[in-house]
């Protein structure tokens, strides 16, 4: 009869027991990490990414494994991430264009930008640099408009891809001049500077890292830079507002940046957010990423949430204002 008793006051405990086990949260991490890169290894994203999730890896106590998925300007490595299991485990680290540029430029992505991520941090951005080749005859912006106003439709521009801020950038600034020129799209920033090393075009739209050691060789002529600020790496050179350029677009710089899945539980983006920008923030990371010609950020998922929405506009918008179709 006791017996009995028991039983029947160990099974009436059962619901109340049950919640409480199933509602405290699962640790983070319990297994090894997936760090998606969409574009190819050995790019500037690939290099980020390897610095910041070798450190991750020691502060979580979890392997993180940089996973290269190139492909479609970077949607298929997206939309892996999108539909991943949204418990911290799988995390992308991207560049500015698979989060807004691709939302204008295809008819149809296999995600939503503006929806299935959460936002962690802005580690770096990467201004943009224009620069002439050295034969041009134009050794600043007021000459190249010189330049432009004697010999139109002479002259040439080369950016890392249609579609990209580069190009963009390219060609608001070439109506602003009324110059004509012709835009070469490349496939990457190694190209445009190759193409300005050889005097095929007359100016080039790439990053700071990729052109700073020219520059500093004296094989590419610096014009002016894109963002609000001066590149520490070359700051010698004005931005383009400085020099009375207004277009919003000249404000904006390609960013790399650390998100989750959307529906990612609150305490793991927290503990993310807080574990890399620990990481980001110690000086040795700071030293290697501004030698090679970054800017640090470091922000807050408020900020970068800031930061996204009114790129997104700016440069969707120019997009459509220039006619470059969807495909």
């Amino acid at each position: 009869m006791f017996r009995t008793w028991m039983a029947a006051c160990c099974l009436a405990a059962l619901p109340l027991c049950t919640p409480a086990q199933t509602t405290t949260p699962s640790p983070f991490p319990t297994r090894p990490v997936r760090l998606v890169v969409p574009y190819a290894a050995g790019g500037a994203t690939d290099f980020v990414a390897r610095l910041v999730g070798e450190r991750l890896a020691k502060r979580l106590g979890q392997p993180v494994v940089v996973d290269n998925k190139p492909g479609a300007a970077g949607a298929l490595g997206a939309a892996d991430v999108a539909r991943a299991p949204a418990d911290g485990s799988v995390l992308l680290l991207t560049i500015t264009d698979s989060q807004v540029n691709n939302a204008a430029l295809f008819k149809t992505l296999p995600y939503d930008p503006q929806k299935d991520f959460a936002f962690v941090t802005q580690i770096v951005r990467s201004p943009a640099l224009i620069s002439a080749n050295t034969d041009l005859p134009a050794k600043s912006m007021d000459a190249l408009r010189r330049l432009a106003a004697r010999q139109p439709a002479s002259l040439s521009y080369a950016s890392w891809g249609v579609g990209g801020l580069g190009h963009l950038a390219g060609e608001s600034l070439n109506r602003e001049l009324k110059a004509g020129m012709v835009h070469v799209p490349q496939k990457g920033e190694g190209p445009v500077v190759t193409d300005l090393l050889s005097k095929t075009v007359s100016i080039g739209l790439s990053s700071v890292a990729s052109a700073k050691q020219h520059v500093q060789a004296g094989n590419l002529v610096p014009l002016a830079v894109l963002g609000r600020e001066r590149s520490t790496a070359l700051p010698q050179v004005p931005t383009l507002r400085e020099l009375g350029f207004a277009d919003p677009l000249y404000d904006t710089n390609v960013w790399l940046g650390v998100l989750a899945p959307a529906r990612t539980p609150p305490a793991v983006v927290q503990r993310l957010v807080a574990e890399t920008r620990a990481i980001v923030a110690a000086e040795d990371l700071r030293s290697v990423l501004v030698e090679r010609g970054f800017e640090i950020m470091n922000t807050t998922p408020e900020q970068f949430a800031a930061g996204y929405k009114a790129e997104f506009e700016v440069i969707t918008q120019r997009i459509r204002a220039f006619g470059i179709e969807a495909q």
